[in-house]
């Protein structure tokens, strides 16, 4: 009976712990999307990253918070700096990360933790001051001339094992306060890692390792994925080689095998914290804009034309995320967002034109998530200048109060975070399909087609085209966008601001406008229309239309005649 009755405790505790498997927060993969899910529910990242040095103290978490869930985000990526969690070896103090899981819970957002370990933006800054003073023990990499600089070695065991030790440490303590919250959905493992001066580490055992065989490891993967690789310089004709035999003796295959060594490194450190607590984890990219070559931007990061020396060396990490701040927004997004890459935007230049983008992002290329940078410093209001809000405290009901009482407009992007997250069931529902697609129009690119799934073509043309706005004779427009989701035969919603839509089928029937509505969705996403649209609002049945600076869901059908 005794062995029975143990038994029957393990079973119990056993099916306890898968259960608590299955419902911590995870990556869905989907070919070339993906999503999280958190307590058992699918969401968008509709969010924004904190700057580097706003969530260090109890006081700016308090403030800043209150202010992210008045804009409208559901998620706030937050970093943990190895400095504050270990000021000395061996010893933690986790605070830091406390306050901003309270806080998170307190005002309905998750958190994406922002692991500042051993590098953030190519420097080993945030790494502790016992840390930088040995760097006997802590070697950094040398340039071409010798030099030692202020960069941790991915190829030292010392530095490996103290930045993988903390690390489990942190993943230890999010899963002992956090796994039942689930507050905490996904982490960064450092942070826009990259060699900067030079393509790659020339200290003595880089270089001994540059002259050595490429590991098998890798050969093997290209030769396997020949067919599919980012990078025509990855094609290689033999499986044997050290690195400049098989890459080209120049930078770029310098670049590559730098790359090999932060991906495995990488590698190291989020499995060795996924066994600890198996949260989705992912790096982000600085990026190689501009013509500059490895060294002048960040070399060796999980940049597009390295993107199948990552997925080799770190399959542990489940997504290479875009750090945006170069124009070009469509051709930058389509070089991440690949069939074994889900576009995900952890950061982005904080601006208004972030609302349109948003759009573009979840609607065209699925995207997980979207995260302007120091979002903190972004007004709730249109009108509201800096001074006025960043010194009020919006957890306090009467500053709030008296802040909205003096506004008038929201911003845009509070404005396009608010028709997200009312539309967010309904985008997730249509995740993946062919049913929802979006544009996003500016001053070269004007209009835009998208046939939909019924044969319908929409026709959508910045709505300064027709010429009723203001505005519209200006040389330079600003930039629209819109979501569009066919919810059925000649059914549709479309989401967004600055646009016109007109309508045809390559059949030569005549398409007209049956009914066109603005609406709205509460949290259970039931529709709930606003006003009806007809006459001057749809230019007697012509089209459906959003002006620039008007945020709205419409509703609309058509018909053929």
């Amino acid at each position: 009976m005794k062995a029975l009755f143990r038994s029957l405790i393990f079973l119990a505790v056993m099916a306890m712990g898968a259960a608590d498997a299955l419902a911590q927060p995870a990556m869905q993969h989907h070919g070339s999307w993906a999503r999280i899910t958190a307590n058992n529910k699918p969401m968008l990242m509709i969010g924004g990253e904190l700057g580097n040095s706003s969530a260090s103290t109890l006081e700016d978490v308090q403030r800043i918070f209150p202010h992210l869930k008045a804009l409208g985000l559901n998620t706030v990526l937050a970093p943990v700096t190895w400095e504050l969690i270990e000021p000395q070896e061996g010893k933690y103090d986790f605070g830091t990360l406390d306050n901003i899981i309270l806080q998170a819970r307190k005002n309905q957002l998750k958190v994406v933790v922002l692991w500042f370990g051993a590098w953030k933006n190519s420097m080993s800054c945030y790494a502790p001051e016992w840390f930088k003073r040995d760097s006997k023990r802590f070697p950094r990499v040398h340039d071409r001339n010798g030099k030692p600089l202020e960069e941790a070695s991915s190829l030292s065991e010392n530095v490996l094992n103290a930045d993988k030790k903390i690390f489990c440490q942190m993943m230890q303590h999010i899963r002992e306060v956090d796994s039942q919250e689930q507050t905490v959905i996904m982490v960064q493992v450092e942070n826009e890692i990259g060699m900067i001066n030079e393509p790659r580490d020339y200290s003595k055992d880089a270089t001994k390792l540059y002259n050595s065989q490429v590991p098998k490891q890798l050969t093997d993967y290209l030769i396997q994925h020949k067919n599919s690789l980012n990078n025509s310089r990855l094609n290689i004709q033999s499986e044997k080689g050290n690195w400049a035999q098989l890459f080209g003796n120049d930078m770029y295959a310098e670049e590559i095998f730098q790359a090999w060594t932060y991906a495995k490194y990488v590698e190291q450190i989020a499995q060795a914290g996924k066994a600890v607590y198996n949260l989705p984890m992912y790096v982000n990219v600085a990026l190689n804009s501009r013509d500059r070559k490895p060294g002048e931007y960040p070399s060796a990061g999980p940049l597009a034309h390295l993107i199948d020396i990552w997925h080799c060396g770190a399959p542990s990490i489940e997504v290479l995320g875009l750090d945006l701040y170069d124009k070009g927004f469509r051709d930058w997004t389509a070089k991440y967002h690949l069939p074994n890459n889900p576009l995900f935007i952890p950061e982005i230049r904080l601006e208004d034109q972030d609302a349109m983008r948003a759009l573009y992002a979840f609607g065209h290329h699925h995207a997980m998530g979207f995260c302007p940078f120091s979002i903190e410093d972004y007004p709730l209001y249109s009108n509201a200048s800096q001074s006025d809000w960043k010194n009020i405290d919006l957890s306090k009901d009467d500053q709030l109060n008296a802040y909205s009482s003096s506004a008038s407009a929201l911003s845009p992007l509070a404005e396009t975070y608010r028709l997200l997250r009312q539309a967010e069931p309904i985008i997730l529902s249509h995740q993946g399909t062919s049913n929802m697609d979006a544009v996003l129009l500016d001053n070269e690119m004007r209009q835009a087609d998208i046939t939909m799934p019924d044969g319908i073509v929409l026709h959508v043309k910045h709505s300064y085209s027709l010429g009723w706005e203001p505005d519209a004779q200006a040389d330079t427009w600003p930039e629209a966008a819109c979501i569009i989701i066919c919810q059925g035969k000649e059914d549709y919603l479309v989401i967004g601001s600055g646009v016109v839509i007109t309508y045809s089928k390559p059949n030569g029937k005549q398409i007209g406008l049956a009914k066109c509505e603005q609406v709205e969705f509460d949290e259970n996403a039931e529709m709930r229309i606003i006003r009806h649209l007809s006459g001057d609002q749809t230019h007697q049945g012509r089209h459906v239309r959003i002006p620039v600076n008007n945020f709205q869901i419409q509703h609309f059908r058509l018909y053929e005649y």
